[in-house]
C-alpha cells in the first residue's frame, strides 16, 4: 500500500527572513538590531544535543544556469553535502548553517521629491540555498528553524 508524500514541516522559501529597510543615499541608516522573539531557550549540554539530533531536510533546486549538482556547508571544519533535490538526513546544525546562508540583493528607485532626485535603495533577502525540512520529530524543531531564518 502506498503512502501520500508528507507535507514538508518548515519550507525556508515562504518564511519570513528577517527586516529589509530601505536605504537612501546621503542618509546614515538606523542599524539597531531587530529584536525577534525567539521561542526556544536551551543550555549549553541541551543545545548540543538538539543541535546533533537527525534532521530529514531537501535542498530545493534553484533553476538557475550553471547551478552545481551539490552544495556543501561546514560546522567547525567538518563539511556536509546536499545533492540537490534529494532529501537527506543530517544534524540540525547543517540545517542551521543553511538556513544561515542568505544573499541580500538591492533594488534601486529614483524618487523625485521637491524637484531633488534622491536614490533609495530596497533590500530583498533570499536563501543562498533554498531547503525545506521534510521531517523533525523534535516539537520545537519548528520554532527554532523560524527563529533562525528571521535572524
Amino acid at each position: 500500500m502506498a503512502t501520500a508524500p508528507r507535507k514538508p514541516e518548515v519550507d525556508s522559501t515562504n518564511e519570513y527572513l528577517g527586516a529589509t529597510p530601505a536605504m537612501e543615499f546621503g542618509v546614515v541608516p538606523d542599524f539597531s538590531p531587530e529584536v525577534i522573539d525567539s521561542p526556544v531557550t536551551f543550555k549549553d549540554a541541551e543545545l548540543e544535543a538538539f543541535m546533533n539530533e537527525p534532521v530529514m531536510v531537501t535542498v530545493l533546486s534553484g533553476g538557475k544556469d550553471n547551478e552545481a549538482p551539490f552544495v556543501q556547508v561546514a560546522v567547525n571544519g567538518v563539511l556536509q553535502m546536499f545533492r540537490r533535490d534529494v532529501p537527506i538526513v543530517v544534524k540540525r546544525k547543517y540545517v542551521e548553517r543553511l538556513a544561515r546562508a542568505k544573499e541580500t540583493g538591492y533594488d534601486q528607485d529614483l524618487d523625485d521629491r521637491l524637484g531633488e532626485k534622491m536614490n533609495v535603495l530596497k533590500q530583498a533577502k533570499s536563501l543562498r540555498y533554498p531547503f525545506q525540512v521534510n521531517r523533525d520529530d523534535n516539537p520545537k524543531g519548528s520554532a527554532w528553524l523560524r527563529s533562525v531564518l528571521a535572524s
